[in-house]
C-alpha cells in the first residue's frame, strides 16, 4: 500500500511540474510567434491538470482522507525556468518527458497498483499512461512540422476532462481512451 501511495505522490509531483513547464513553454512559443505550438502546450498543461485531479482522487480514496496538493507538491520555479529554451528544444524536452511517463513510469505504477488490487490507482495510472502517449505523438508531429519549416494550420484543440486525451480538429463521438461521451471534451482556447 505504501508503494502505491508513494507512486501517486510521485505522479502528482511529476504532473504538476509538467503542467507548469508547459505553461512556460507556451509563453516561449508565443514569443517566437509559434501560436499553434503554444496552443498545444496550453492544451497539454490542461490535460496534466486532469491527471493531477485523478491522482488526487485516487490518493484520497486510498488513505480515506482529503488531500491538499500543496502538502505534496512544492514547485521550484527557478528550476523549471532553467528548462525553458527555444521552442524546438522545448518540444524535445516535452517528448522526452511524455515518453518517460508512458513507457516507464506509468507502466510500472499501473502494474504495481494492479498487483496490489488498488483499482482506483490502477485506473488513474492507466488513463494517464494512455494520454501521455498521445501527448508524445502530438509533440513529435509538431516538432517535425517545425523542423521541416512547414506552415502550421490553425487547429481547434479539445481535451477530454476525464482522462486528458487531446484531439485536434474535431471531437470523436466517444473518447478513444476512456470511452466517455464527447460531452466531456473541452475546447481549449488560446488566452
Amino acid at each position: 500500500m505504501e508503494n502505491i501511495i508513494n507512486n501517486l505522490k510521485e505522479a502528482l509531483i511529476g504532473e504538476s511540474i509538467a503542467k507548469r513547464k508547459y505553461e512556460l513553454f507556451a509563453e516561449q512559443a508565443v514569443k517566437e510567434n509559434l501560436l499553434e505550438i503554444a496552443h498545444l502546450f496550453i492544451a497539454t498543461a490542461f490535460a496534466e491538470s486532469i491527471h493531477i485531479k485523478n491522482h488526487l482522487k485516487a490518493l484520497s480514496s486510498i488513505i480515506e482522507s482529503p488531500i491538499n496538493l500543496n502538502d505534496i507538491v512544492k514547485i521550484n520555479e527557478d528550476e523549471i525556468y532553467k528548462q525553458v529554451k527555444d521552442t524546438s528544444s522545448n518540444l524535445l524536452n516535452a517528448i522526452d518527458g511524455e515518453n518517460y511517463e508512458f513507457k516507464i513510469m506509468y507502466k510500472n505504477f499501473e502494474k504495481s497498483a494492479k498487483k496490489n488490487k488498488e483499482n482506483v490507482a490502477e485506473l488513474s495510472f492507466k488513463l494517464a499512461k494512455m494520454a501521455e502517449e498521445i501527448h508524445s505523438k502530438l509533440f513529435t508531429k509538431f516538432f517535425k512540422i517545425l523542423t521541416q519549416k512547414k506552415l502550421f494550420k490553425k487547429y481547434e484543440i479539445y481535451v477530454c476532462k476525464i482522462c486528458g486525451n487531446i484531439e485536434i480538429g474535431k471531437i470523436p463521438s466517444k473518447c478513444p481512451l476512456c470511452d466517455h461521451s464527447s460531452i466531456f471534451y473541452e475546447k481549449i482556447e488560446m488566452n
